[in-house]
């Protein structure tokens, strides 16, 4: 519970500004950029895989390449293998002795054994800006190395598993559409332009992503991510309550008490958002358009999958212009089809409570066809200090220029 002005604030502050949108943020979405179109460029017409164990892996690298640079302990299989072991244990070290899961914690152990040996190596200094600059100001606060690498598991939780889980229930909720597929791959076009470098031997097109213009041009991928992260995610809100307070004549609020709130009895509550509330609706954050039940405007502040106050997501903007990023590229570069031949969406895992994304109990198989014209060539990532932002939050929203 530190605040900005408590003992680790200037730990805070960091974290802050390096996440927040500016140059050294533009700096990790270029290189996920770089990342991805490697990990993606060499899908072969056809090929089956099953997609939440691809996304998982493939998010895992680009995110963590991203974050950690050319010495990524993430790239040896065992670490990541033992990173998504731990994953799975949290919920047992939490709620259980800690001999009931020896696996969870030798699987911890493997990962911050990896981080130990990549600080003691210097190898943080060829990373990105969060974590040269979170090293520099945690270590006058005397952490020994065994800290600092423990420590480093927790922030690789916070990067990768809402990330991954975010990424396949969005890929599953815009390809499972036919109609919503083409209403987004026409507003992602809308912010790619494409070049032609020739020379003697051959020509090379270069395809732009302007990630700037997501927020004004693209309002129906916008609002399909916003279902997906509705419909999918079941984290929590923190308050203290700061003086006595009765609430609706009924509750009593004692000062000093916290207060959890589950974003999922906000997010299927049909008081706020309707009597289709259960369903995913492609646009139902469109600010112009209504569906056939005429629902009522719904405030932004209840959308709470990124938490809100001072319990707001510090990495929001990482997070999102990652997966905003990922979502333009599968659109424009492929075509992709279950291989049972229908969209069969899985079941929520509601076990792992951790997560502010819940992951799928199983696994879709499909098939990856690449789009010719949009899988030649280079990509490429426009952004700028600051529209570069998607506004998800109503503390982002208050200072977007596109909302009155």
């Amino acid at each position: 519970m530190q605040q900005e002005h408590g003992q680790y604030g200037p730990i805070y502050s960091v974290m802050h500004g390096v996440l927040s949108p500016g140059d050294r943020l533009n700096e990790m979405n270029t290189v996920f950029v770089d990342r991805l179109g490697d990990y993606i460029r060499g899908i072969e017409s056809g090929t089956s895989i099953k997609l939440n164990e691809w996304v998982k892996h493939r998010i895992t690298l680009a995110v963590t390449d991203t974050t950690y640079g050319p010495y990524n302990p993430f790239r040896e299989i065992e670490v990541e293998s033992a990173f998504w072991a731990f994953e799975r244990a949290v919920p047992s070290l939490v709620l259980l002795p800690q001999w009931f899961s020896t696996r969870g914690i030798r699987n911890r152990k493997v990962v911050a054994d990896a981080f130990q040996r990549y600080f003691l190596n210097g190898h943080h200094e060829y990373a990105s800006a969060l974590v040269k600059d979170l090293y520099t100001i945690e270590c006058p606060y005397g952490f020994s190395p065994s800290d600092r690498s423990f420590l480093e598991v927790g922030n690789s939780f916070a990067s990768l598993s809402n990330t991954y889980a975010a990424v396949f229930w969005l890929t599953f909720h815009v390809f499972s559409s036919p109609t919503a597929l083409r209403r987004i791959r026409k507003e992602v076009s809308g912010i790619t332009t494409t070049s032609m470098n020739k020379t003697r031997d051959n020509q090379t097109f270069r395809h732009t992503l302007d990630i700037t213009k997501v927020n004004s041009h693209c309002p129906f991928l916008v609002s399909t991510f916003k279902e997906t992260l509705r419909l999918h995610s079941a984290d929590i809100s923190l308050r203290q309550v700061c003086k006595d307070t009765v609430l609706d004549n009924t509750y009593y609020l004692k000062k000093g008490a916290m207060i959890v709130i589950p974003s999922t009895s906000i997010h299927t509550d049909s008081r706020i958002w309707g009597p289709d509330v259960l369903s995913f609706i492609h646009d139902r954050f469109l600010p112009t358009e209504v569906s056939a039940t005429q629902r009522k405007k719904v405030s932004p502040a209840a959308l709470r999958s990124f938490g809100g106050g001072a319990s707001l997501c510090p990495g929001r903007h990482l997070a999102t212009n990652q997966i905003m990023i990922w979502i333009s590229m599968l659109v424009m570069r492929f075509d992709i089809e279950p291989t049972s031949g229908s969209w069969d969406q899985p079941a929520t895992d509601k076990s792992n409570m951790p997560s502010s994304i819940m992951s799928a109990t199983h696994d879709v198989e499909v098939r990856f066809t690449p789009r010719r014209f949009y899988n030649d060539g280079v990509w490429d990532l426009r952004t700028s200090k600051s529209e570069a932002t998607l506004s998800l939050t109503a503390e982002d929203l208050a200072d977007d220029p596109m909302v009155e």
